[in-house]
């Protein structure tokens, strides 16, 4: 005979192929439902965003893989900020209405908080509801009510969407000039001083890949009212030459960017990381 514990595993293996069965045949996906989805759009095919409020115009172009802002400055975008935004995409709502029978001033929708347009698709917001706090949305002719999450994050306009790090890793550096020296990138791709004291390879490279990868705690519009400190330029592969400007060292480090109209703000700790050389601990004889 056959024992209990083989019978027992005999039909949980039955199970299993049967709903498997079940799900590639009726084409089931577990707490997906395509048909109360707001758009039919997919994330990944998605090449252009514009983002409208009552106080900023946003646009934004998916290029060679990574998002950039083309107005109203011309620089890389939080690629992780931007996808997270995307996600809006994918909302599923059973609370929906077409349009005509809805008075749309009295949700907010004739005239709208914000707009988001992915692609050719415009997702219109209004107001929010009495109960659960969820936002009025508007797409083509259909009005949805959906969980206010998304109009916070898209308010945030630019702050919320640049790139945080003073020279994003998408931009090839050729040099970095300092108060007090100069770093430039060898033929071979080695980072070397002009005019000053020998450093250990490993440092130099140190400080070059903190101005390209080290995140600022924030970003902030420079009004251009303080008398910089220092000014560090960069030069790019393709030729540009970039300006920034010392603001502050302490309490914290702040360096303007002018030609964008921002400042990036680090802790006075990152001092060693992103502007000297000089600490007793990593200087070569």
């Amino acid at each position: 005979m056959l024992s209990r514990r083989w019978l027992i595993n005999f039909g949980l293996l039955t199970l299993i192929i049967v709903f498997t069965y079940i799900g590639n045949r009726y084409d089931v996906e577990t707490g997906f439902n395509p048909a109360n989805r707001i758009t039919t759009l997919n994330a990944g095919d998605i090449n252009s965003v514009s983002i409208k409020t009552a106080n900023e115009s946003l646009d934004l172009q998916r290029i060679s893989g990574s998002w950039h802002i083309t107005s109203p400055i011309r620089w890389p975008a939080n690629n992780i900020n931007v996808e997270r935004m995307l996600n809006i995409t994918r909302v599923e709502t059973e609370s929906r209405l077409p349009a005509a029978e809805i008075d749309l001033a009295t949700v907010g929708l004739q005239f709208p908080r914000a707009m988001l347009q992915l692609n050719d698709t415009s997702i219109l917001f209004g107001g929010t509801n009495n109960v659960g706090n969820r936002r009025y949305a508007m797409i083509d002719s259909t009005v949805y009510l959906l969980s206010d999450l998304h109009l916070p994050f898209i308010s945030q306009g630019l702050l919320g969407i640049v790139d945080r790090r003073l020279l994003p890793a998408s931009e090839k550096l050729e040099s970095l000039k300092l108060p007090e020296y100069e770093l430039t990138r060898s033929d071979n791709g080695a980072w070397r001083i002009i005019d000053s004291g020998l450093f250990s390879s490993d440092k130099l490279n140190n400080l070059v890949d903190n101005w390209q990868g080290l995140q600022a705690s924030q970003v902030k519009i420079y009004d251009g009212g303080s008398t910089p400190r220092q000014k560090v330029i960069a030069r790019l592969g393709d030729g540009r030459r970039l300006e920034f400007y010392v603001v502050s060292i302490s309490p914290e480090i702040i360096i303007a960017h002018p030609q964008i109209g921002l400042q990036y703000h680090f802790n006075e700790s990152y001092y060693y990381q992103l502007l000297s050389l000089r600490d007793d601990e990593n200087t070569e004889n």
